[in-house]
């Protein structure tokens, strides 16, 4: 997507800390304005003044993006102070880790609501709007775990694979349209998401190779249509 120099709307979902986080900042260099959702009000709050201090407008709204009332109030308010939505970047996610038996209905229930269904609805409202200016780019958070499977990822990578075939079944649907979709696929990312897990961080990737490769898919040219990108961590 790339309207010249035009200042984009974008929305970004998990946008509090990690990857979202990142690539408002990443973007910001470039001005837009943006929404960022989340459920840490202090660190939205604290993210979208800088963002002001950096001269875009920005506001942020707290919820779950699951559930449909909370979205839906959020996403009237987008309406309301951007007017409308040229990106949006379906990144919030959850992953509970370990042997199928030993995971829970409960972990279960979090993971497909937050990574599937929120993914979904969001998806499903912005669509008619992009359709309508026949513009806009959609990105969702996918994962490597999208695209493969591994031991003790089995509903994370369900979730994935979930997500990886229903942008791939839109972007059938999106053909002669204006409108592009993409998934984003890393590799372990160092983020909070790791915060209190043994595990070593030192060879991940960062959120700012992420955040990179996000505004790669914004700003691409009208005559390409990024399908998804797979990124490893450098460090082996």
């Amino acid at each position: 997507m790339n309207n010249d120099m035009d200042s984009f709307r974008i929305v970004i979902t998990g946008g509090s800390s990690g990857i979202g986080e990142a690539t408002a900042f990443e973007m910001a260099k470039s001005g837009h304005r943006f929404y960022l959702t989340g459920r840490n009000e202090v660190r939205l709050q604290k993210i979208v003044a800088e963002l002001h201090s950096l001269g875009c407008d920005a506001y942020y709204g707290v919820g779950d993006i699951s559930d449909e009332t909370s979205a839906r109030l959020m996403f009237d308010e987008i309406k309301q102070k951007l007017g409308g939505v040229d990106v949006l970047f379906a990144n919030a996610g959850v992953g509970h880790f370990g042997n199928l038996e030993d995971l829970t209905l409960e972990q279960y229930d979090e993971q497909f609501d937050t990574n599937v269904r929120g993914v979904f609805m969001w998806i499903n409202m912005v669509l008619p709007l992009m359709k309508e200016q026949n513009s806009g780019q959609i990105i969702v958070t996918s994962s490597n775990l999208g695209l493969k499977t591994s031991a003790r990822c089995s509903l994370y990578a369900a979730t994935k694979h979930a997500v990886q075939a229903m942008v791939w079944c839109l972007r059938e649907e999106l053909k002669g349209t204006g409108v592009k979709a993409a998934t984003i696929n890393p590799g372990s990312v160092d983020t909070p998401w790791f915060d209190g897990k043994d595990v070593d961080r030192s060879k991940m990737l960062s959120s700012a190779d992420v955040a990179a490769t996000i505004r790669l898919i914004i700003d691409q040219n009208e005559t390409s249509d990024i399908d998804h990108i797979l990124l490893t961590p450098g460090r082996k």
